[in-house]
């Protein structure tokens, strides 16, 4: 029997779509590109399946038998040997602007929670200190760039509005990634949710054609245009900012060169505005050479890229396992969907919320280069918090 792709299996939907409840077993995601509701589990990713490879055929599989749309949803943890949260959905749908418009202005059913605790993991001392080691191993190895990850858990007094936090993420980053994903419960947490705004576009298959976005390169966003644009103007002049992307770019686009007949890799970045703060950008285009290359081909050829991990990536890799000392968990994987036939749309898993209950974990990370200072490494990991933290209502001057 012959499935339809993910585009001709989207049914159009008019009803109020959307509640609190609703998000346990249902997955969004929304971007410039994408609207879609993806509704109902009918199979779940298993540690089991062994690799990502094997989970990906095992699911769809299930779908084709099933007669389930063909297609998969979920998250990837940065480390992608780690239990992925995939699923096949019963339907898909695409929300109407009518559906839309009706989300962003619902009224609030839920009062602004308050934050009862807070834990930083490491400390924000410790946190100077490992990117001091960081900026060491740097001047000492062949390691020339890697990303620090710091981790905020807080427990609230009530449970967040999550559709308010949506529609607030909508709102406010337009050009994102905005996705909500069901997360399963574990060994020592509830089920839950994964929420966020990503900027950054990892990689989108249609058919023959590939893009990407690395972003890399990182200044406070201000409300004042004039100061915003001097912002702005420093970003894209500095040595230091220009360095730490074109580390990401290049990579992005070496990494994609083999699958294509054709690339486009500007020479110079753009910025891309993500609500709190400013991103160097590269918008990278490309030509498949194969119609039998897949979208998750390309994720397993970028992940993780320059922004998220470093260069060298191995070593990079064991630096932030020195220097870090948490698990990532879905922080910097990825997130998104694909289809049967190989087309799909995953963003770096950034600006997100792991919520559970009234339990809320954040992460933010900073790229070190050499040359990289201690503080104003962590004050940009508190403007990416910002992100979450306002959407959220908390108090962002908290951490």
């Amino acid at each position: 029997m012959q499935h339809a792709s993910a585009k001709t299996m989207i049914a159009e939907t008019t009803s109020s779509f959307l509640t609190q409840s609703d998000l346990r077993d249902r997955a969004l995601f929304v971007s410039p590109n994408t609207r879609m509701l993806a509704s109902g589990i009918a199979a779940c990713s298993d540690p089991a399946d062994g690799d990502l490879r094997a989970s990906m055929d095992r699911l769809f599989n299930i779908a084709r038998a099933g007669g389930h749309p063909p297609v998969v949803v979920g998250a990837i943890p940065f480390d992608t040997d780690a239990s992925p949260s995939l699923y096949v959905p019963r339907r898909i749908e695409e929300p109407s602007p009518a559906d839309w418009q009706a989300f962003g202005l619902a009224p609030s059913r839920y009062a602004a929670p308050k934050i009862n605790d807070m834990r930083q993991t490491p400390s924000p001392t410790d946190y100077r200190l490992s990117v001091a080691e960081g900026v060491e191993r740097i001047a000492q190895s062949s390691l020339e760039k890697l990303v620090l990850a710091r981790r905020l858990e807080i427990d609230l007094d009530s449970e967040p509005d999550v559709i308010r936090l949506l529609a607030t993420l909508m709102k406010r980053h337009k050009a994102s990634f905005i996705y909500s994903i069901p997360l399963a419960a574990d060994r020592e947490r509830q089920a839950g949710l994964l929420v966020g705004a990503s900027p950054e576009l990892l990689v989108s298959k249609r058919g023959n054609k590939v893009f990407a976005n690395p972003l890399a390169g990182t200044v406070a966003a201000d409300p004042d245009p004039k100061r915003n644009a001097r912002n702005i103007a420093d970003l894209m002049a500095s040595p230091k900012d220009r360095h730490e992307h074109a580390f990401t770019s290049r990579a992005v686009g070496e990494a994609l060169k083999p699958f294509c007949t054709s690339i486009t890799v500007p020479d110079e970045p753009s910025v891309l505005a993500a609500g709190p703060v400013n991103h160097l950008s590269t918008v990278i285009e490309g030509e498949l050479a194969s119609p039998d290359i897949t979208v998750l081909d390309l994720m397993l050829a970028l992940h993780p890229t320059p922004a998220v991990g470093g260069v060298p990536r191995r070593e990079a890799l064991e630096a932030i396992a020195d220097l870090e000392k948490f698990d990532r968990g879905l922080y910097a994987g990825m997130v998104g969907w694909c289809d049967e036939n190989g087309d799909g749309e995953w963003a770096v898993t950034l600006r997100c919320a792991e919520i559970r209950n009234r339990q809320i974990r954040l992460m933010a990370g900073a790229g070190i280069v050499a040359g990289s200072d201690p503080d104003a490494e962590f004050r940009e990991t508190e403007n990416k918090f910002k992100t979450m933290l306002q959407a959220l209502g908390l108090d962002a001057g908290a951490i």
